[in-house]
C-alpha cells in the first residue's frame, strides 16, 4: 500500500467516525506549524490520536 492509500484510508476511517472536518482541519494545521514531519507522519499521528481518544469508533480503525 503507498502512502497516498494510507492517508486515503485513514480520511475515509475519519469520515465514516463522524470526525472528519475536524480530522481534515488537525492535520492542516499541523502540516503548516512548520513541522519537520511529513505528510504521512501527520496524518498517522492525527489518526492515532483520534483514536486513542474514542473519535475514530472502532468501525472506522484501520489495521496498519
Amino acid at each position: 500500500m503507498t502512502n497516498e492509500e494510507i492517508i486515503e484510508e485513514l480520511y475515509w476511517a475519519a469520515h465514516i467516525s463522524g470526525v472528519f472536518n475536524e480530522f481534515s482541519t488537525e492535520v492542516t494545521s499541523k502540516l503548516l506549524d512548520k513541522n519537520e514531519m511529513d505528510r504521512i507522519s501527520v496524518v498517522e499521528s492525527v489518526y492515532y490520536q483520534y483514536v486513542n481518544n474514542g473519535l475514530i469508533s472502532k468501525e472506522g480503525q484501520l489495521r496498519l
